[in-house]
């Protein structure tokens, strides 16, 4: 669509066009069948570790669907470890709360403690005990995820890749506390590990819901982990845009948008563009890439493509999911799902939350 909606050329734009990210990704979105009932019991479950500060956050949590975005992310799960993937992507987005908008958001010392809880949890689920409410989860969640049966290498690149993670986050919030600028490349190689919807996590829980054991070496083959890496930015950077309006009323500058204005010297629009054309490169060189894969025998190429298709789950899941979701476009998601445009909300009082349309 055509930036011709907002002038790129006014200092302070009322609206800005959203790239047509699910256009530009060619993967077909599914739906995993057990969405119904377990997206609800999952989220009851999450509900009765009384992580929620306020009836208020309860509700706007539950309305975001994490559940229909997981269902549209591992589609291919069995009815046991979706409901495991439920419970993880509800933790995941409850953690995330804690440092993107809760009381951690601007605290260095506190989301190390959070994040040193969080990884003792992973580590020794069944003998974790703990007031903080999230660890609690997460030990739960993943002490059935291994009842179902992990590889060990599915393990060790789940727990590695999320002790990357709460690392990246910790230092995101610190920058935030710091208000430290960061350039477009240093930024993308952090958004690499901080990412919304975390992808190098999700993709190996998808391992998990796909009961695969692929090796170590060919994991680390360079075209897997530039794929890897493709997927990687298109969850994160798309997420970026689809958040941006939330953050910039927040006063929030750790995004795609706000870092390419200032290292770019941008305007608003162009910015947003910018970040289009970044995500479309990167499918397509996704694309590319995975039409020259060698060959590692019949099983492991045929466990390869089902890890490949659970990347493309993801960019296309979170495509779908972030542009019809209440968390970020609240009761508008249809009207901007259809035109691609957004209002800009005005900057908000730093000492209190946005509230975004449909969610008073």
């Amino acid at each position: 669509m055509s930036s011709q909606l907002a002038d790129s050329t006014d200092p302070t734009p009322r609206y800005f066009t959203i790239p047509d990210f699910v256009t530009m990704c060619p993967f077909t979105l599914r739906i995993n069948p057990h969405y119904v009932p377990h997206a609800k019991l999952s989220y009851d479950w999450l509900d009765s570790f009384g992580v929620h500060p306020n009836t208020k956050h309860r509700n706007a949590f539950q309305a975001m669907d994490f559940g229909l975005l997981t269902a549209m992310c591992y589609p291919d799960a069995d009815e046991a470890r979706f409901r495991v993937l439920c419970d993880y992507i509800n933790a995941l987005f409850a953690f995330d709360d804690l440092t993107d908008e809760g009381s951690l958001r601007k605290d260095g010392d506190g989301t190390r403690k959070a994040s040193d809880i969080v990884m003792n949890a992973l580590y020794s689920p069944s003998t974790y005990s703990n007031s903080f409410k999230v660890g609690n989860v997460f030990a739960s969640f993943w002490g059935r995820a291994l009842e179902l049966d992990v590889s060990p290498g599915t393990q060790r690149r789940f727990l590695d890749s999320t002790d990357l993670y709460v690392c990246a986050v910790h230092e995101q919030v610190v920058n935030r506390a710091e208000s430290k600028m960061l350039g477009i490349d240093e930024f993308i190689d952090l958004r690499r590990d901080t990412g919304a919807l975390k992808a190098r996590m999700c993709f190996a829980m998808g391992e998990f819901g796909m009961k695969l054991n692929i090796p170590d070496e060919v994991l680390a083959h360079p075209s897997i982990k530039i794929m890897e890496n493709c997927a990687n930015d298109v969850v994160v950077l798309s997420n970026d845009v689809y958040s941006y309006n939330i953050e910039q009323a927040q006063g929030d500058t750790m995004n795609i948008i706000e870092t390419s204005m200032r290292d770019r010297g941008l305007d608003l629009q162009r910015a947003i563009d910018f970040a289009g054309q970044y995500v479309k490169e990167r499918i397509n060189l996704f694309v590319e890439t995975k039409a020259t894969l060698p060959s590692w025998g019949d099983k492991i190429d045929a466990d390869v493509q089902a890890y490949l298709r659970v990347c493309e789950d993801w960019m296309i899941g979170g495509i779908h999911w972030s542009l019809g979701s209440t968390r970020y476009f609240g009761s508008r998601a249809e009207e901007v799902r259809d035109s691609l445009r957004v209002e800009l909300l005005p900057k908000q009082d730093p000492r209190g939350q946005v509230e975004i349309p449909g969610l008073e």
